[in-house]
């Protein structure tokens, strides 16, 4: 697996940061697991808190709270959107292998969001499945013996119904992909890991919030900052990926979509959660027939 160039792309995100500090606090984040970023102190309590050789490792290789999203704040944004129209909501899981090790980056992203949905909807018929596609996928990323065990817990535990059990397994499987990433010193395919489950979480709780519109529960689409940081590292992308009819069809959705999640969370409308949807949607399906 190929290593990319650091220096360029920490001095961005440096710049970024700077940039952005003072909306941090409005970052509403859903993802990939999403991307995208996203608590329950339960859960929290039982998480490692990383030393500082390896936080500082994970900042060098622009792994932080953008690229990779804390699963707790996702469940805790889809917690504020329940009852979730899950039949409205749900899709196919993918069924294939895709060509292209980034584009297996933002579909492995994705998945992570649709087990969000899984084990939000609490629908124990779907785990197995889902334990199964989640291993093919992590094998094909490369990080099958990472995610193997996480996986099988995943399946048993859902079974069970213990439903708080599968979200640690959940971050668990974030964490480790995470670090199979930085060990690997490959900082992209972390960012469009993030990307896909950012996409695929952007797309659930739009399509949540429209089906059940309020003021309040729109609020929690106001994601600016993760729209512009997520435009500016796919400027980042080596060339021969970059221009891949995919690669031009996410970054010009997404700058379509960062003037209305750029927002005051008070001013987003019906027709904005609509619009959100639509091209949330729109680049989850090209990602998933890799146009």
């Amino acid at each position: 697996m190929m290593a990319f160039p650091l220096p360029a792309s920490n001095q961005k995100w440096r710049d970024c940061l700077r940039k952005t500090e003072p909306r941090r606090v409005k970052i509403r984040t859903v993802s990939i697991l999403v991307a995208l970023t996203l608590v329950s102190a339960a859960i929290g309590e039982h998480q490692e808190e990383p030393t500082e050789d390896k936080q500082h490792e994970r900042e060098e290789l622009g792994v932080n709270a953008y690229t990779a999203p804390s699963i707790e704040r996702i469940f805790a944004q889809l917690d504020q959107l329940r009852p979730l129209p899950f039949d409205q909501l749900k899709r196919e899981l993918p069924q294939s292998i895709v060509a292209g090790r980034e584009h297996k980056g933002l579909v492995f992203g994705g998945l992570i969001a649709d087990g969000f949905l899984i084990v939000e909807a609490e629908r124990k018929n779907l785990v197995e499945n889902f334990g199964r596609v989640l291993m093919e996928q992590a094998r094909a990323l490369g990080v099958g013996d990472r995610v193997m065990r996480h996986s099988a817990s995943v399946t048993e535990l859902g079974r069970r119904g213990a439903w708080q059990q599968v979200r640690q397994e959940l971050i668990a499987t974030q964490t480790d992909v995470e670090q199979a990433m930085i060990e690997l010193r490959d900082e992209k395919m972390a960012h469009l890991i993030s990307l896909g489950g950012w996409l695929r979480g952007l797309e659930i709780s739009a399509g949540a919030v429209e089906t059940e519109f309020s003021p309040p529960r729109a609020k929690l689409l106001a994601q600016p900052d993760l729209a512009d940081y997520f435009g500016a590292e796919l400027k980042t992308l080596p060339p021969t990926v970059a221009h891949l009819p995919l690669f031009e069809k996410i970054r010009a959705s997404i700058k379509k979509l960062q003037p209305i999640l750029g927002k005051s969370p008070e001013a987003l409308t019906r027709a904005d959660i609509g619009l959100i949807r639509t091209e949330a949607n729109g680049l989850n399906e090209a990602i998933r027939r890799g146009e």
